[in-house]
């Protein structure tokens, strides 16, 4: 599953790959500039979630106590 996932931001020109003929195989993946800006707007976003938890888990059990 993460070698696809990896694939799938390779060819979306989010991550970098670089393999060396080497053995045992050696890969290293970084990001592209398009990559640190996705990776910028994630970060933002895990940020808000986390300043936001309480409320959202709260509004959460408020509405599981309206269903019932």
């Amino acid at each position: 599953m993460l070698s696809q996932t990896l694939q799938w931001l390779e060819s979306d020109g989010l991550v970098n790959r670089v393999a060396y003929k080497v053995v045992p195989p050696h890969v290293e993946y970084s990001l592209t500039p398009l990559g640190v800006q996705a990776a910028e707007k994630v970060r933002s976003l895990a940020d808000w979630i986390e300043d936001n938890l309480i409320s959202i888990v709260d509004y959460r059990k408020s509405r599981a106590t309206d269903l019932v």
